[in-house]
């Protein structure tokens, strides 16, 4: 596109390539599969974001994407929709990171329960003295 008189013309610019899906159908996906077999997925996203039902169901439709505080609330609460992201953006490196801090954090609840069964077993296994 050029202007007459001016001789400026502007970059023609492409919205997305064919092969790299919308930042709407990319949540929208990520969504529901995340949330495949619930049946309060509307409700469930819209606790995490606190966007209206009607919003969030467009976002399942994918015919709209969050903005940005409601994409912070989707991702943070929803790890498919952060690994899509960060897959979109090519940063794998960083889904590698959140999944060796999710197994961090599983490992340590783990730890956790076995010394609490450990801390039971000890007790009943310590006979008690009794004065009398």
């Amino acid at each position: 596109m050029s202007f007459p008189k001016s001789c400026k013309t502007l970059p023609n610019r492409r919205r997305g390539t064919p092969t790299q899906p919308s930042f709407a159908r990319l949540i929208s996906t990520a969504l529901r599969t995340s949330l495949k077999g619930q049946s309060s997925k509307v409700k469930t996203v819209a606790l995490w974001t606190g966007a209206n039902e009607r919003t969030v169901k467009n976002w399942l439709s994918g015919e709209r994407a969050p903005s940005g505080d409601h994409f912070l609330g989707l991702a943070a609460n929803c790890p498919a929709v952060l690994a899509a992201f960060l897959a979109a953006i090519r940063r794998n490196d960083c889904l590698v990171m959140a999944d060796i801090e999710e197994a961090r954090a599983k490992v340590a609840a783990a730890l956790a329960a076995l010394e609490a069964v450990r801390a039971v077993q000890m007790e009943t296994a310590t006979p008690t003295t009794s004065s009398t």
